[in-house]
């Protein structure tokens, strides 16, 4: 198969990437040429998607399948697909959970409505605001179906974990548990999580492209996957270590300042989003995704820290967010406040 891929290949990408050339395909690359060059044996072509005619070295060439991993506001998407819709068979979108506006409001199903956001949506230039992230993922599945209607699939990721993961988010709490000391945990930990290593929904893209799957599918992990303090169990045994591990109330983090999501990662409180890990993922999974044990994650996030992964988020993490986690300094000081309450 002749794969072309839309974004770099620092987390998602890799795992794209890789598993396209363990499977023999022949691989190109457009990015920015901002997160250093993709592997050998890829082609790489760089261009800005964002710029009017940033795509045109795109131009002329012809490809089986495309996977789009950058795309982000609906007009730019419909840009690029109008300009591939003659020269790819098939349209593979990385979009998310966040398509549906429910989503921690309520379990996430088959049926469930997304948001409405027509396919012109958004700025020319790629510009957006966080808000507009859930919205602008449904206006920009739309804006590949008006050019590729028949031949697209979009996975609905969720929460994408493994090695590489420059947001910090999963890999925060892989090292903490391997710093060890005493551990402020969040809630509960028998609280379920759906989880996606970057390397199973890589894969599993490249299989929706190399057999022309189409339809929109929630992409995460599978019910009973694993939970909160499973994770952290995972991450103690992984690093050898033996941490005291806290679990402190969601509702007094809360009335401390504690930011979810982001000072403290993968936490999302009940009275902001009971149901943020309850979604239906039977249709992804008989068209095929499969996903790896967490604990397997886990290793492998370790491993990568050890050799440098934490300088190396630091260095190729997204300006526009801030770094996930708890600063140690507020760990402690929180700690002793929930000891003293």
């Amino acid at each position: 198969m002749r794969l072309l891929v839309l974004g770099g290949t620092r987390f998602l990408g890799r795992g794209i990437v890789d598993a396209a050339l363990a499977s023999g395909d022949q691989v190109t690359t457009f990015t920015r040429g901002r997160s250093g060059e993709p592997p050998n044996g890829v082609e790489a072509l760089h261009g800005d998607r964002n710029a009017p005619d940033g795509m045109d070295v795109l131009r002329g060439r012809e490809w089986d399948a495309v996977v789009d991993t950058s795309g982000f506001v609906p007009t730019v998407v419909g840009r690029g697909a109008a300009l591939l819709t003659d020269s790819v068979d098939h349209y593979v979108f990385i979009s998310s959970v966040n398509a549906y506006p429910s989503f921690g409001d309520e379990p996430i199903r088959d049926d469930t409505p997304v948001h409405d956001c027509a396919p012109d949506a958004g700025s020319p230039d790629g510009e957006f605001e966080l808000e507009q992230y859930g919205p602008f993922k449904v206006g920009s599945e739309r804006a590949v179906d008006q050019h590729f209607a028949g031949r697209s699939a979009h996975l609905r990721a969720g929460l994408i974990i493994g090695p590489y993961d420059a947001s910090y988010r999963f890999p925060y709490w892989v090292d903490r548990m391997a710093r060890g000391g005493e551990v402020l945990a969040p809630g509960r930990p028998d609280v379920e999580l759906r989880l996606i290593d970057a390397r199973d929904l890589g894969a599993w893209a490249v299989e929706v492209a190399r057999n022309r799957v189409t339809g929109a599918y929630v992409a995460t992990g599978p019910a009973g996957q694993i939970t909160f303090g499973g994770v952290l169990d995972a991450a103690a045994a992984a690093a050898g270590t033996s941490p005291e591990v806290t679990w402190v109330d969601d509702e007094w983090l809360v009335a401390q300042g504690v930011t979810p999501w982001s000072e403290l990662p993968v936490w999302l409180p009940p009275s902001a989003a009971a149901y943020a890990w309850d979604q239906d993922t039977t249709a992804a999974e008989r068209a095929g995704l499969r996903t790896r044990p967490v604990t397997e994650s886990v290793r492998d996030t370790l491993a990568w820290l050890r050799a440098g992964g934490a300088e190396e988020a630091a260095r190729t993490a997204n300006p526009r967010t801030t770094r996930a986690g708890l600063d140690p300094d507020r760990e402690k000081e929180l700690l002793a406040a929930w000891h003293n309450r």
